[in-house]
């Protein structure tokens, strides 16, 4: 039995060890400390998981499991490394509900080469060294009935060991055991947990899903919004939402996009907003001013989405509703989820376009102009009043790469005026001076942009054409940076992939409509229209309905109305960190990133502030657990 215990710890401790390996390397892919900063947690748990082994008998058996839990480990090393290359984000067992999203804008240049053949190296080293195990034990005869007896004891006295440290080091397990939703705060989460600790919990918080969080720290209850001097100032009046697809403020010009250009001098335009999360969180977070840290399972229950702004809308004053999108209903379960925020009618490839083909990820989309000459009908209305949204598609990435929009875009003369207007220095090429195909992609990117504001120029010319164009109020916000290609590093000549940079999430926000200009200049006694504000898109749901006339429950708003003297900070669920145009932190405490010296009381301000959008992810969670309701229950 010597032998035999002999085998099953080396077996353990080479599991451990190279465990430990890919954590270490994982961690310096994601700039965090050298190991979890609650390494003995993640530690105990891996010893408990290799631990396993004591219950199996066989030498085959115990290599295959741990082989299995150790492939496990690189696969979660490889979809994170990738993701973190590509996104800043860290992989999440919930993201497995977006799967199909995944396949469809796959591209082999989002993945990590390097991380690939770094995950091969450690896979054959670790399954040589195994074999070499095995070879040493495998000619190891023991009885059953013996081995079963010992083995047990051996995994006994193991789970002695995990439990004699769970009940020593009770302060820190006290606050694993506790920690309601680490996806929340993920890359805070995943530093201080490590590998197995992270994703322990998250299967923990699925499991648990259905049980309602304590809010600690501050008591979050429902609270009226005080209305602001710009209450009601637009009751009654349309509303068309447009989320534009990756699109910064670098894009806009005067010659070549000089409609949004005009929105932005004839509207309020907010030259500091930020905005960086996945196209389908920014698109909630527009809508209805937030968007939960648990899983919505939209295709299976239903929510209580009563103070979403749509529904408020249609059920109290009878707004006509409508949602467009050029892609498949089912992306981001639209299908499902839309209908249930307040959406009566909702516009998809096949209903823009039921006789043609949908497009692939390739860069040949149907250019924006030709989706709006299909949504002008259904668009607006003279008879009631409308709230329309609208999700762009023409400036998807990636750049330059099909074939048919480029030949399109040079028909159009895209390509010529972007030329001329470079030529007469009314435009720049924002990575002039690198390599000639990032040189390319932007003057794609940019005819995509130009494209776009043509489909906005129609849009404007058919509200004006019906006469409803003043009495409609336009927002326009971007989802996320330009992020293809890695242009967004690119820019900033950023070569140590520093994602707390928050200049590269400044994204495009203006709000058009004239009554608003006129009274903002009146009131403000401002002599343009551009405001410094500190905003992002979580600010859209609140001041839509503070200038519409509805008072709103504060706890479900991530922001306020951009007319309250309150100034946000931005949470992005993608980079699971918190900022405002100076600090960056990734638990809403600790500072990460700063880009000019900050007062004392500027720190407490923003831990303040942090400290309340924590309470208020809780609060928001817990109403939909409170109200979720199987569908097949209440049909």
């Amino acid at each position: 039995m010597r032998q035999i215990t002999k085998e099953k710890l080396h077996m353990l401790l080479s599991f451990l060890v190279f465990y430990l390996l890919v954590e270490i390397i994982m961690f310096a892919w994601m700039d965090f400390s050298f190991l979890p900063t609650d390494f003995l947690i993640d530690f105990i748990l891996a010893f408990a998981v290799g631990s396993v082994i004591f219950l199996i008998r066989s030498t085959k058996v115990s290599i295959i499991y741990l082989g299995i839990v150790f492939g496990f480990v690189i696969a979660l090393f490889l979809i994170n490394a990738t993701m973190y290359s590509v996104y800043y984000d860290i992989f999440t067992l919930q993201q497995f509900q977006l799967i199909n999203e995944a396949k469809n804008v796959f591209s082999f240049e989002h993945l990590s080469i390097f991380s690939i053949i770094v995950g091969i190296v450690i896979s054959a080293l670790y399954a040589v060294y195994m074999f070499y195990i095995g070879k040493i034990y495998i000619k190891l005869k023991v009885k059953p009935k013996k081995y079963w007896l010992n083995g047990m004891l051996y995994f006994c006295a193991s789970m002695i060991l995990v439990f004699t440290y769970l009940l020593v080091d009770s302060t820190k397990i006290d606050s694993f055991v506790t920690d309601s939703n680490v996806t929340a705060y993920k890359r805070a989460s995943f530093e201080k947990y490590g590998i197995l600790g992270y994703y322990a919990k998250e299967v923990e918080d699925l499991l648990v899903a259905s049980d309602i969080v304590e809010v600690n720290d501050t008591i979050i209850e429902a609270k009226l919004s005080t209305p602001t001097d710009y209450f009601g100032l637009l009751q009654g009046k349309n509303v068309v939402n447009i989320l534009l697809e990756s699109v910064q403020p670098f894009a806009i010009n005067e010659v070549l996009t000089p409609n949004m250009y005009r929105l932005t001098n004839e509207g309020l335009y907010f030259e500091n907003s930020y905005s960086e999360n996945k196209t389908n969180v920014s698109e909630l977070i527009a809508i209805i001013g937030n968007n939960p840290s648990v899983y919505l399972s939209t295709r299976f229950d239903e929510y209580d989405f009563s103070y979403s702004l749509p529904l408020i809308l249609k059920e109290n004053e009878g707004y006509i509703t409508s949602f467009f999108h050029d892609n498949v209903p089912e992306f981001y379960s639209r299908d499902f989820l839309m209908p249930q925020i307040g959406f009566e009618h909702n516009y998809f490839h096949d209903d823009l376009f039921p006789d043609v083909e949908i497009w692939n990820w390739n860069g040949n989309y149907t250019p924006d102009s030709e989706t709006m000459s299909k949504m002008l009908p259904n668009l607006s209305s003279t008879d009631s009043p409308f709230y329309s949204y609208w999700a762009t598609m023409s400036t998807h990435g990636p750049y330059n790469y099909g074939l048919e929009n480029i030949e399109l875009y040079n028909e159009l003369g895209y390509f010529d005026a972007i030329d001329k207007a470079e030529e007469d220095g009314l435009w720049t090429n924002i990575l002039d001076g690198k390599a000639e195909e990032d040189v390319l992609r932007i003057r794609h990117y940019q005819a995509t942009v130009m494209e776009l504001d043509k489909a906005i120029g129609m849009m404007l010319d058919d509200l004006e054409a019906k006469g409803v164009l003043e009495d409609t109020i336009i927002v326009l916000f971007g989802d996320h940076n330009v992020y293809y290609h890695k242009i967004h590093l690119k820019i900033f000549e950023d070569t140590n992939n520093n994602f707390y940079n928050m200049d590269m999430y400044k994204n495009f926000f203006c709000i058009y409509n004239e009554t608003l200009t006129s009274e903002y200049l009146l009131r403000s006694g401002a002599e343009d229209t551009t405001i410094s504000e500190f905003v992002s898109p979580y600010v859209i749901a609140p001041t839509l309905l503070d200038l519409l006339g509805y008072q709103y429950n504060e706890s479900l708003f991530l922001g306020t109305s951009v007319f309250d003297d309150y100034e946000d900070v931005f949470y992005s669920l993608k980079l699971t960190g918190i900022f405002n145009e100076n600090l960056f932190s990734s638990d809403g405490e600790s500072i990460l990133y700063y880009k000019n010296d900050y007062l004392t009381l500027e720190l407490e301000d923003f831990q303040t502030k942090s400290a309340l959008i924590k309470d208020k992810i809780k609060y928001i969670n817990n109403w939909y657990i409170e109200s979720k309701t199987e569908k097949n229950q209440i049909e």
